[in-house]
């Protein structure tokens, strides 16, 4: 282990990595053995609105991949309080607080510490489960700022299918294969 990352992972705005830190709250919406995911348009609103950064938004706009209902945190904002904006504001969803459940937390760290182009970038995802039952889930209308949103089968995906990692927080998440 190199003696760099041996130091306490106190971050602010004088001591952050040249890679930088993320935190995000994703939101795995299920109907029974599906899962709720869409594709990006007018990455200009998830770029104002989602906290999506100006370099990926027109990346994952077109890759034509699978994206999850995800934002980042703003400042001092609780991943919970994120969670149920997602829900409120990326969704259009009316779902109670207490449906939202913490499935699990990730890191994900990409990069190399070795390297000016690509620096180590390390996420940490907060991860809630969401339950709807077919009634809500058959109701669910497609907000502007998504192509496409629909529940497919959690059979039928990969993380391949996904853009910038999506796909990898339902595989560690054990929901999908990582293959």
């Amino acid at each position: 282990m190199l003696s760099s990352t041996r130091r306490k992972a106190l971050f602010n705005e004088k001591n952050v990595p040249r890679g930088g830190v993320c935190l995000s709250s994703f939101v795995v919406v299920r109907s029974g053995r599906k899962v709720l995911v869409g594709k990006m348009a007018k990455p200009e609103i998830w770029i104002e609105r989602f906290f999506v950064g100006e370099e990926f938004a027109p990346t994952y706009y077109t890759s034509g991949k699978y994206l999850l209902p995800a934002r980042h945190l703003a400042w001092y904002e609780s991943p919970l309080d994120a969670a149920e904006g997602v829900i409120r504001d990326q969704l259009m969803l009316n779902l109670p607080k207490k449906s939202i459940h913490l499935m699990q937390v990730q890191s994900h760290l990409r990069g190399n510490i070795d390297s000016a182009e690509q620096p180590p970038h390390w996420d940490i995802c907060f991860v809630y489960d969401v339950k709807v039952p077919a009634r809500i889930a058959s109701k669910l209308h497609t907000p502007p700022w998504f192509n496409d949103l629909h529940f497919v089968p959690l059979s039928s995906i990969s993380v391949d299918d996904f853009t910038r990692g999506h796909g990898d927080i339902l595989a560690e998440a054990g929901l999908i294969s990582s293959s």
